[in-house]
């Protein structure tokens, strides 16, 4: 824990330490090869309950397990167009639900199901906004999702497997300085 506090307080300070190094324009932020990059990271969940739209508030279907982290990279690729690579790791543990099977855990015998994935997603900005920037973003991915053993069927190991994904989605970022905000 020691080890991703440090690594984590030493990132933040690279990034405002790059950013620093630059005169900028705050109103020129969502012009290309302005602020040519954006890091981000923070924290994930996943359902993979096969419920689909049933039980979305049921905490069994969501994944926040040992390591729930994702990590982004983002450019600029035209006016209010941008590119982001984002990489989330996650883990199924003893209870969830995965695929309509209840998990049986690392603690009780069973083994984790590991979750990883791997996104390229093109997004809008819809305002040019000191504060405020909405956007729209699509794109595609790949995901792994790793092997376990199930409460229902305890002799058998479901076997990995990788799933290709499209992705919609929306959001808001919200500036607090012109170096630090929140998505």
């Amino acid at each position: 824990m020691k080890k991703i506090s440090g690594f984590l307080l030493l990132s933040m300070l690279a990034v405002q330490g790059l950013v620093a190094q630059k005169t900028i324009d705050w109103n020129q932020r969502m012009e290309p090869a302005f602020y040519e990059w954006v890091i981000g990271f923070g924290f994930n969940t996943v359902n993979n309950s096969g419920a689909q739209f049933k039980d979305l508030t049921n905490a069994d279907h969501y994944a926040f397990g040992r390591i729930p982290f994702y990590g982004s990279l983002e450019t600029n690729i035209g006016h209010r167009w941008k590119v982001k690579g984002l990489v989330s790791l996650n883990y199924f543990t003893d209870g969830k639900i995965f695929d309509g099977q209840t998990i049986k855990g690392k603690s009780v015998g069973g083994n984790d199901a590991g979750y990883g994935s791997m996104d390229l997603l093109a997004s809008y900005y819809l305002l040019e906004n000191d504060t405020y920037e909405p956007y729209l973003s699509a794109g595609m991915g790949l995901s792994h999702f790793g092997d376990y053993v199930a409460l229902e069927n305890p002799q058998r190991c479901v076997t990995p497997t990788e799933m290709f994904t499209f992705n919609l989605g929306f959001g808001i970022r919200i500036w607090f300085s012109e170096h630090w905000g929140l998505n």
